[in-house]
């Protein structure tokens, strides 16, 4: 024998899968050798446990160490998890024994192996009783049957212990004693206790005999049998007191009954066998079979050679009770014979019936027939039976019943069953719980299978098959046995069975059909569904009415969304019409309406009559017929999607420009919105002429309307180029610039812009000034850099959303650079009809996106907005704009300056990392700590004056590079966000001799056009720019190298600068120069930089990835 070598801790664990109850049963059975053969392979410990008499049971657990899984099985009626298997453990590990020394390594051997031998020896002989072990006594009850005072055969039990020889014996205790609690405690405490109980009911019972030794069971209540199996489990030996070497009594569930139909001269006579392990017992024992219970009997006791078998036996009725206690049959007579056999059929489902071939006289006989019963109403469900006609008359008989009746037989029925194994399998296919039902069949009848080891284990696999993935012909090559269950049904699986399952199976002609109730005529709808639009759009609200047309039933839609809320995949309706949701249509239908409904556009059915929404609901109308009193509403909704003129527009004459294809594209889009009331958001890519665009407009509609005056809002630093631009491409257009306050200037704003059909002003002045501006009768108004906008919080965006114009566009090449709500606060301001809550968009847009819990609305977004958002790439439309090719330039830092930096990083790291937790109220001291590690690997003089005379790599770089550019005739723009950094440039280009264009945010207007042009006309072939300043209204194409001395977090900002170089005008390729000091948190910049050009690119430019703005988990990122 070998044992596991499982620690204490493992032991307990392996010991936990059983309950407490289990595991207190099961402790007996290890303390007193009912486990043998223990055996152990390294995954699986097996053993044999004893039962009653000689029964014996096969236990298994397995234990998986790695993955911590425990199963344990066994033949014993439960099966899975009892007794017998936890005993096993305690056997093999001491695990059961409370006594037993925590093990720390593998243990003895719990039994000795001298025990084992002897118990193999004597295992077929009359057991002895167990010698005592120490102090305490073994308990035993014995059964024993004799005559009682009245001259009845009587059946009682006594308790019995041991003497010191091991034998059993009478004299040390009575019932007396038990009941009073008079035992010496020398005997094993569950034992004691349980036999004190016994003693306790059975005086009850029969209070006479509590004096007695021995007391009758036969008068015993149905609780006797909870605590005999109490007894029998704490290890009290069952003995028979009918045989000189008290043999063990056969206790458990060995014994049945049922009832025998046999042939009489005059009728038939109905009795109640006991069976014996399913067989019946020779008629010579049947006259020592002893009923237990009054009236009605529970349980019986049955004397077999030199063998006593006692169980208990549910469910038996009062006249089953009465055939067996008398032993004399019912009698039928011929009057009643065919009544009797009639109905005979009707309880073979509850009861095991054996019919003599000669019981009934014989007739003329037609079956087996398979009968399929479709019930429908409440519980509808398709149940199998199998039917014979004798005489005319039909016995209908449970597919899944015991074998009953004279004229049947297991082989005749499982051949029809397998002719119709097709059908079996239609009506299996037809309910989605079939399986379901057989799994639970299986697991209610899995112990009933313990008797054969290799049979539990197959159908133990197969339940977990049919609880895993598993089809219905799996299931069926599994357990065919289970292939006429009756599984419950839907209403439509009942509808699906009715019209197209059941004219196949009649059509084979092998199966009676029985409908039972009246179910209408189901039938699949004859044309596919159609959903109708129809209502009154004649006022500013009408109500929209949808309904879903089905083989000329209308639906509302309300009906169609519930059900695929539910889970519906089809619908039955009251004739019996059937069809499938799963179409797209409504999918789409039910998603566009959700949309509607949680940003505003739908009040319950009512509908806005001038929605700007228009992509929405021309989705949405597209999905089915718009009735007469829509299609005007219904063309205008689609001529707004389409955001474009029925034809071209003519360019107007006073525009001094060839406008490029997509530059006429942009007039159409403009022109449109103009002509339909609309704004919006002209968002080309830097560099491809938006201005000329929107000068085209303002030029077409003063030539319309000479009176119209439009309002042009730009940062300072643009202005002048606007005024430039439109006296270059519109000269004919009265232009004035508004520089100053109305206080200021000493004059009203509309008496100068009385004659003006342009005025230009600054996003500050308009702020500070707002009601100047409001003042005028503006025909539109332009934002450009329309960025400053974003923050709809700011100022500045509530009076540009304020200003009152029929008409606004909002011009920018990043309307996103952050955050998905930037581009709500442009929409507001152009189209404030679209979104008008900011909270509705954020809900429905802006965090599902931006979580990721619903990239699917990216798609959508864009859709919606691309009827008044114009965007194109140079890279789609400028097919000769020259390369631009850009590199990442890593620079390592001097030794000096790194070691400075790596010092600074440990001090502030761990500071930072603090500061995180609460990310929100620390969010300008993080930023300023992570500006410093920026600024420390530019030059540390940034940071601290002290290190000014450190050597900065960066600019020993550009000492280097510019000089040799130069000479070759090129022209160099040098970025950077810190105007520190571009003074100590300036300082080393000075040294160096060599002359500059300097431009940041302090240099004075007048001096920047003054900048520009030297830079344009070559007397300078070096810009120093700031980020901030040069990241609009500028047009250096006289540069073909840009260099990007610092990476910004927002690659937005960078790309604006280098497009100051990258635009039309250019004739040379561009080459960008990312600088980045290695080591640095400029690296960790860089994958900020990628995350968020994928958030731009996947909802202005069609991308697909996605990714948000600055979080506390990226500035973790950056300090890793």
């Amino acid at each position: 024998m070998t044992t596991p070598d499982w620690t204490a801790d493992q032991v307990d664990a392996i010991l936990a899968v059983f309950d407490s109850r289990t595991l207190q049963r099961a402790r007996p059975y290890a303390a007193t050798g009912m486990i043998l053969d223990i055996e152990w392979d390294g995954t699986t410990l097996k053993g044999v446990s004893r039962g009653s008499g000689a029964q014996r049971y096969n236990c298994r657990v397995r234990v998986d160490m790695k993955t911590k899984h425990v199963s344990a099985s066994c033949t014993c009626p439960v099966a899975i998890r009892c007794k017998h298997c936890a005993a096993l453990v305690m056997a093999a590990t001491g695990g059961g024994d409370p006594e037993a020394p925590a093990k720390q390594e593998a243990s003895p051997l719990t039994l000795s192996r001298w025990r084992t031998l002897v118990d193999e020896i004597t295992r077929s002989a009359a057991p002895a009783a167990a010698k005592p072990d120490g102090p305490e006594l073994q308990l035993g009850l014995q059964f024993s049957i004799h005559r009682n005072r009245r001259g009845a055969d009587d059946l009682t039990i006594r308790p019995l212990t041991v003497n010191e020889q091991g034998r059993w014996v009478k004299t040390r205790l009575m019932w007396k004693n038990l009941v009073s609690g008079a035992v010496a405690d020398r005997h094993p405490a569950a034992a004691l206790d349980v036999l004190t109980r016994l003693g306790t009911s059975l005086a009850v019972n029969t209070p006479s005999a509590s004096v007695r030794d021995d007391m009758s069971l036969l008068l015993a209540t149905p609780k006797v049998w909870d605590l005999l199996d109490d007894a029998h489990d704490a290890g009290v030996a069952f003995l028979n007191g009918n045989t000189a070497k008290h043999s063990r009594v056969i206790y458990g569930d060995h014994l049945s009954t049922r009832l025998h139909v046999s042939g009489q001269s005059a009728g038939v006579h109905v009795s109640l066998e006991v069976l014996v392990d399913g067989d019946p017992l020779p008629e010579a024992a049947r006259r020592s079979l002893f009923p237990i219970g009054r009236p009605r009997a529970h349980g019986v006791a049955q004397e077999v050679g030199d063998d006593l078998y006692v169980g208990r036996i549910p469910h038996l009725t009062t006249t089953e009770s009465m055939l067996l206690v008398s032993g004399v049959p019912l009698e039928v007579s011929d009057d009643e014979l065919s009544d009797f056999q009639a109905a005979l059929p009707t309880i073979t489902a509850d009861r095991s019936i054996v019919v003599d071939p000669d019981a009934f006289p014989s007739s003329s006989l037609t079956g087996p027939f398979p009968i399929l019963r479709i019930r429908t109403g409440d519980a509808p469900a398709a149940a199998w039976s199998i039917g014979y006609e004798s005489d005319g008359e039909l016995h209908e008989f449970p597919a899944q019943g015991p074998l009953s009746g004279r004229f049947r037989t297991a082989r005749t029925e499982q051949a029809m069953w397998d002719s119709v194994a097709p059908e079996l399998e239609m009506v299996a296919r037809s309910s989605h719980r079939w399986v379901e039902t057989a799994a639970a069949r299986l697991e209610k009848q899995l112990p009933s299978f313990r008797a054969d080891y290799r049979r539990f284990n197959r159908m133990y696999s197969v339940l977990r098959q049919l609880r895993g993935r598993c089809t219905v012909p799996d299931a069926f090559k599994s357990i065919p046995e289970y292939r006429t269950i009756t599984a419950p049904l839907s209403e439509l699986e009942v509808a699906i069975l009715c019209a197209e399952t059941l004219p196949k199976i009649t059509e084979l002609g092998r199966v009676r059909v029985e409908l039972e109730g009246t179910p209408p005529d189901y039938r699949p709808a004859q044309a596919p569904p159609v959903l109708s639009f129809a209502g009154d759009a004649q006022s500013d609200w009408f109500d929209l009415q949808v309904t879903l047309d089905v083989d000329g039933h209308k639906i509302p839609i309300t009906t169609i969304i519930s059900a695929l809320a539910s889970g519906e995949t089809h619908m039955v309706l009251d004739d019996g019409t059937y069809f499938s949701l799963e179409i797209a249509q409504l999918q789409t239908l039910r998603d566009r309406l959700e949309e509607a409904r949680e940003l505003g556009e739908l009040d319950g059915d009512r509908v806005q009559t001038h929605t700007l929404n228009a992509s929405l609901w021309d989705e949405l109308l597209e999905l089915g017929v718009v009735d007469e009193q829509l299609k005007e509403w219904r063309a205008r909704i689609a001529q707004l999607a389409a955001a474009k003129p029925p034809h071209p527009v003519v360019p107007p004459e006073g525009l001094h420009a060839d406008l490029r294809p997509y530059q006429q594209d942009g007039l159409d889009w403009l022109s449109f919105l103009w002509d339909n009331g609309l704004g919006g958001v002209l968002a080309d890519d830097m560099g491809l002429g938006k201005t000329v665009q929107t000068l085209a407009l303002m030029q077409r509609t003063v030539d319309a309307t000479p009176n119209a005056r439009f309002l042009v809002v730009a940062p300072t630093s643009v202005t002048a180029n606007w005024a430039a631009e439109a006296k270059r491409f519109t000269p004919g257009l009265n232009v004035v610039t508004a520089s100053a306050t109305e206080k200021r200037m000493g004059s009203k704003l509309s008496e100068r812009a009385n004659d003006a059909q342009i005025v230009i002003t600054s996003y500050a002045l308009m702020r500070i000034d707002y009601d100047a501006f409001a003042a005028v009768d503006w025909a539109g108004i332009v934002f450009d850099e329309a960025q400053f906008l974003k923050n709809h919080n700011s100022k500045t965006y509530q009076a540009a959303r304020r200003l009152d114009a029929p008409f606004k566009l909002a011009i920018t090449g990043t309307p996103m650079e952050n955050r998905v709500m930037e581009l709500w606060s442009l929409v507001s301001v152009v189209a404030p009809g679209l979104y008008s809550s900011p909270k509705l968009f954020k809900d429905h847009f802006a965090e599902p996106i931006e979580s990721g819990q619903a990239p699917e609305r990216l798609e959508v977004l864009r859709r919606r907005l691309r009827p008044i958002m114009l965007r194109r790439t140079k890279g789609q439309v400028l097919v000769d704009l020259p390369e631009k090719q850009e590199q990442l330039l890593p620079i390592e830092l001097e030794p000096k300056h790194r070691k400075i930096y790596d010092t600074y990083l440990a001090r502030d790291r761990q500071q930072l990392l603090g500061l995180l937790d609460d990310f929100d109220g620390n969010r300008i001291q993080v930023l300023r700590a992570l500006t410093r590690l920026r600024q420390l690997s530019l030059h540390p003089g940034l940071v601290d004056h002290e290190h000014d005379a450190v050597k900065a790599a960066k600019i020993e770089y550009l000492s280097e590079q510019l000089p040799v550019l130069i000479d070759e005739g090129h022209s160099a723009l040098v970025f950077s966000s810190f105007t520190g950094f571009l003074k100590l440039v300036a300082k080393a280009l000075d040294d160096q001799r060599i002359a500059y264009s300097y431009l940041d945010g302090s240099t004075p207007i007048g001096k920047r056009g003054a900048q520009i042009g030297q830079f344009t006309d070559g007397t300078t072939r070096v810009f120093l720019i700031s980020l901030k300043a040069g990241g609009f209204g500028l047009n250096l194409t006289a540069a073909d190298y840009c260099f990007m001395t610092d990476p910004w977090w927002n690659p937005a900002a960078e790309n604006q600068a280098v497009d100051r170089a990258h635009r039309i005008g250019q004739h040379r390729a561009v080459s960008v120069y990312r600088m980045v000091s290695s080591g640095t948190i400029e690296e960790k910049v860089i994958d900020l930089q990628n995350r968020k050009r994928q958030l731009f690119d996947a909802l202005i430019d069609d991308g697909a990835a996605f990714s948000g703005a600055i979080t506390a988990d990226d500035v973790r990122g950056l300090l890793s």
